[in-house]
């Protein structure tokens, strides 16, 4: 059976909306990271188009919570499609303004769990022989973030401030989800066609943690925790405790000195679940 033990979503900027959301229904669960929308007036009608389509697959995945992985995604972008059409009421947008998240889902199965991932979230799972197991991603995602954001320059800026580091950022987007490409959750049913598969063999009691980019940021970019490490420091610790390590992290190298990136704190969302 999979339970849920406790969950976190931390604003990256209190001043703006949260643009990550889970949720968890039967045997499922999931954590989404719309992207940070690079355009000022969103079409949806929403605080931004990232929270919109969040939320909006969300509500879907509630509603759609057996069945295959692959199919439940094609449906959920397919309304999504649809719903965001009718908000647009008709108005053309580029590519790059098209709303895209990332999306990390799993399943029980008889001999522990499968999921399915797009984008850059990430699950550390715990067996109860002590294995850990890693899935989501790619895993040099941080790394590739911190490269790109180092060669920025125009320092008197935050920058997502920069003019330079916005045409960078919007050309990117526009060059997802395509043949050939990186595919995210997006308003194109196609992509439920490249999302990664995966499976863990796991002794039962299990941990799985769940967790967008900006939590995972505690071992992916931060490197204050192994795989293992952090499924024990979830459990001994809590998540909220992590919430704070991750924080004071970013808090003292507030100007991404040590740890470049576009943000100085990205919304932060952990989703812990015990598997028995």
């Amino acid at each position: 059976m999979l339970t849920f033990v406790e969950a976190a979503s931390l604003a990256g900027d209190r001043a703006k909306q949260n643009d990550d959301a889970l949720g968890f229904a039967g045997a499922r669960a999931w954590v989404l990271d719309g992207a940070t929308d690079l355009h000022d007036s969103p079409f949806s009608g929403a605080a931004s188009d990232a929270s919109w389509l969040a939320h909006f697959a969300n509500a879907r995945l509630h509603e759609a919570h057996a069945g295959d992985l692959r199919e439940t995604v094609r449906w959920s972008c397919t309304a999504a499609a649809a719903a965001f059409a009718r908000a647009a009421e008709g108005r053309n947008f580029a590519r790059w303004q098209s709303p895209i998240s990332s999306l990390l889902m799993v399943e029980e199965t008889i001999d522990g769990a499968a999921g399915l991932d797009l984008g850059d979230c990430r699950i550390f799972a715990l067996s109860g022989d002590g294995v850990a197991h890693i899935g989501g991603g790619p895993p040099d995602a941080a790394d590739d973030e911190m490269a790109l954001a180092a060669k920025q320059t125009d320092a008197d800026k935050p920058l997502l401030q920069r003019s330079a580091t916005i045409d960078m950022l919007r050309a990117m987007r526009a060059g997802l989800n395509r043949p050939g490409a990186s595919w995210t959750l997006s308003l194109d049913p196609a992509c439920a066609d490249h999302a990664r598969l995966w499976r863990f063999v796991l002794r039962r009691p299990a941990h799985l943690l769940l967790m967008t980019d900006g939590f995972a940021a505690l071992v992916d970019r931060y490197q204050a925790y192994d795989a293992a490490g952090i499924v024990r420091a979830a459990l001994g610790k809590g998540l909220q405790e992590l919430g704070r390590e991750l924080r004071a992290i970013e808090t003292e190298d507030s100007n991404g000195a040590r740890h470049p990136r576009f943000k100085r704190s990205d919304d932060a969302t952990a989703l812990l679940m015990r598997l028995t």
